[in-house]
């Protein structure tokens, strides 16, 4: 007697995916940049294609390493690009985040098929310090959050492993990975790459991130509609910095040749040949600079409210802008009405951006301002005369915004910015082509009268007034546009009147953030240790947020200096510099009330969502200003919708790993004042399989 058995399973198939690709040859561009950027080259390393990825993690274990903005700086690069034809490769988040993904082959890595099958790639995440076992030392490293295969890539471990495939540029948007004493060892896994992009010391995990502005700023937008012209990989990069970070973050690009900071991305402009790694190497570091905030005379208690006076942004305040630029085109605005921008000619060598949300402006000439540093220039013999060519300026056109909001009394802090050629160590080949510095950076402060002989600094990112000067003492650049606030002449509060806020002392603000890292406003590296020996008091002052956002009140701030450190065996003392000389920006007010609190009430941490079923989210913010935006978003998925609620949402299964992973949903709430909360639950998001049927004789 035959006997049929029919057995349906339905189960959870966990799967790990096997990626194939194609290993190309080398190509070249062509071999000398154009004189003006153009359209001509091709992604000739695999075959023409342009590809991005990206990865990135916000969630560590336990709670207080967690940085939800790597998710939004990485997904609005991948989104950029993506949205200008390139193939999207990969988007890993997460504990889809793995370190082999950029480890060389020889130890146990599959960068080959990852990181190096894509032209641009991006990780967003902490940096920190490793031993290096190739090079017997503890040396600046990339920190996972998965054990694949370990949770440090130090620079050994990723030897010649960049670009012999595919990889043109690759940026690290962490603290410190190219400090000063690893940098030399990350140039040593160039093999063809091209740049490589990151920060000498302490960055900010802040919204939007950097990514974003990156992408953006890399490419060349219509016209007709809206736009801007393209700019080299390396005028983007510091364009995102200047935009996004706080004073004193120094951002490094690292380049196996001069002529590889002549790169546009593919179908921009110009890109260079694949170079060989010589042992010689150089760097380009751009600082987000504003001179260091005032000490207190004495601690006050309580701290006056500074209110925004909101200015009428429009296509006539953009020309008014424009016209101290020589500018007298159209002004052109985005379809979302976040921008306005006017250019100097069909070259688009001159470009003016003014966001709409605080008047505040940027203005570039492109064909000056950090790029082509193998011209020789003719640049300001000193600092003083630079400064004096920015002041005469600025006499000329006392009508641009906040031009003289600035402390006559805190004289501005100025570099002189260029490319540095690298050597081997020990010393032995050296680069040869001639190069000369490309312009002056003239940073101004903003300061405010409390009364009582007390005057606090402005800072943050839109506390910046940088005015660029180069070839022949021409203004090539101007980052300014100060809100206007609502203070009496000589930015002084009327102390007699002034409705003030209590603050906390420094002891307690410190021993929250000790407590809870994530209060800080710009939000800083993971860290076991904050160490402020020998580093100055703390000092009180205002914090203003990056002018892309909408902002009604300044913020006080409490600001720490402290060397972060990890812990590291093979260190001596047993721990390892991660970032030194690091601000900390510290809410003041002693009411919990003045900053908001986001929190998700559904779904609820640990729930499993069966496949094909779909989920309603919901959230709830408390504290902070009225109006609030919220913003939800999760692991594979990306952006899930806005509102309090959000409704229907179908999550993908989380896979890459050998066993099903947790899913986590953020939630990103912001105030009027800018300041953002964000809440996290994690969720199983399961995966049917129908196994076949099975018959039985």
């Amino acid at each position: 007697m035959r006997k049929n058995i029919l057995q349906i399973g339905i189960g959870f198939l966990l799967i790990l995916g096997l990626v194939s690709v194609v290993v190309p040859s080398i190509g070249h561009a062509q071999p000398q940049p154009p004189t003006t950027p153009d359209q001509i080259n091709s992604p000739e390393d695999d075959g023409g294609t342009a590809e991005i990825g990206v990865e990135w993690i916000t969630d560590w274990p336990g709670t207080a390493d967690d940085r939800a903005n790597w998710y939004y700086s990485a997904n609005n690069l991948y989104n950029e690009l993506g949205g200008a034809g390139w193939i999207k490769r990969f988007n890993y988040g997460n504990t889809n985040a793995w370190e082999k993904d950029f480890k060389a082959a020889m130890y146990g890595g599959i960068n080959d098929y990852v990181i190096d099958s894509v032209d641009l790639a991006m990780i967003g995440t902490h940096g920190s310090s490793a031993w290096d076992s190739r090079y017997g030392k503890t040396l600046s490293s990339v920190y996972f959050s998965s054990n694949h295969d370990d949770w440090h890539l130090s620079p050994g471990e990723a030897y010649r492993a960049f670009g012999n495939n595919d990889l043109e540029w690759l940026a690290f948007d962490s603290c410190s990975v190219l400090r000063d004493d690893s940098m030399y060892y990350w140039h040593e896994t160039f093999d063809g790459l091209h740049l490589m992009l990151g920060f000498a010391n302490t960055m900010y995990v802040v919204y939007p991130g950097d990514g974003g502005v990156w992408g953006d700023q890399m490419q060349q937008k219509g016209w007709w509609i809206f736009g801007h012209g393209a700019k080299t990989v390396t005028q983007a990069w510091f364009t995102a910095v200047e935009d996004q970070q706080p004073s004193g973050v120094r951002a490094r690009v690292l380049a196996e040749a001069l002529d590889n900071y002549n790169d546009y991305i593919w179908g921009q402009g110009y890109v260079s040949p694949d170079y060989p790694n010589n042992g010689a190497y150089w760097y380009w570091d751009h600082v987000s600079g504003t001179p260091e905030p005032l000490a207190l005379t004495a601690v006050p208690t309580s701290l006056p409210i500074i209110t925004i006076n909101q200015r009428p942004v429009d296509q006539a305040y953009t020309a008014e802008v424009g016209r101290a630029f020589g500018l007298t085109g159209d002004v052109f605005q985005s379809g979302d009405g976040s921008v306005f921008v006017m250019v100097g000619g069909p070259n688009d060598n001159l470009q003016l951006r003014v966001d709409a949300a605080s008047g505040g402006f940027f203005f570039q000439n492109l064909d000056e301002l950090w790029t082509d540093p193998e011209r020789p220039r003719s640049l300001p013999q000193s600092n003083r005369e630079a400064a004096a060519l920015v002041s005469n300026f600025l006499a000329q056109n006392d009508f641009l915004p906040g031009a003289f909001d600035f402390d006559p009394q805190i004289p501005p802090t100025i570099e002189l910015e260029g490319p540095t050629d690298g050597l081997l160590l020990p010393a032995t080949i050296a680069p040869t082509t001639p190069t000369t510095p490309t312009n002056y950076a003239v940073h101004y402060a903003r300061t405010v009268d409390i009364g009582g002989g007390q005057r606090l600094s402005i800072v943050g990112p839109g506390s910046r007034q940088n005015v660029y000067v180069g070839d022949n003492g021409d203004i090539i650049a101007f980052k300014g546009g100060w809100r206007s606030l609502n203070l009496q002449p000589g930015m002084q509060i009327q102390a007699s009147t002034a409705v003030t806020v209590p603050i906390k002392t420094a002891t307690e603000a410190w021993e929250q953030f000790l407590a809870d890292p994530t209060i800080a406003l710009a939000q800083l590296p993971a860290a076991d240790t904050y160490d402020t020996t020998g580093q100055p008091e703390p000092t009180l002052a205002y914090y203003e947020q990056p002018q892309v956002l909408n902002q009604n009140e300044l913020i006080p701030v409490w600001i720490f200096q402290a060397n972060l450190y990890v812990d590291d065996a093979n260190a001596p003392g047993g721990q390892a510099l991660v970032t030194e000389n690091s601000k900390i920006y510290i809410p003041a007010a002693a009411d919990p009330a003045t900053l908001p609190k986001a929190s998700i009430t559904s779904p609820t941490t640990g729930a499993i969502v069966m496949p094909g079923e779909t989920l309603d989210l919901a959230g709830a913010v408390t504290g902070g200003q009225g109006p609030y935006t919220f913003d939800w978003s999760a692991g594979i998925d990306g952006a899930l919708g806005t509102g309090p609620t959000v409704n229907g949402v179908t999550l993908t299964p989380d896979l890459r790993a050998s066993g099903l992973q947790p899913t986590t949903i953020t939630l990103r709430v912001i105030d009027g004042n800018g300041a953002i909360s964000t809440a996290e639950v994690t969720v199983i998001v399961m995966t049917p399989v129908y196994l076949p049927m099975l018959a039985q004789n």
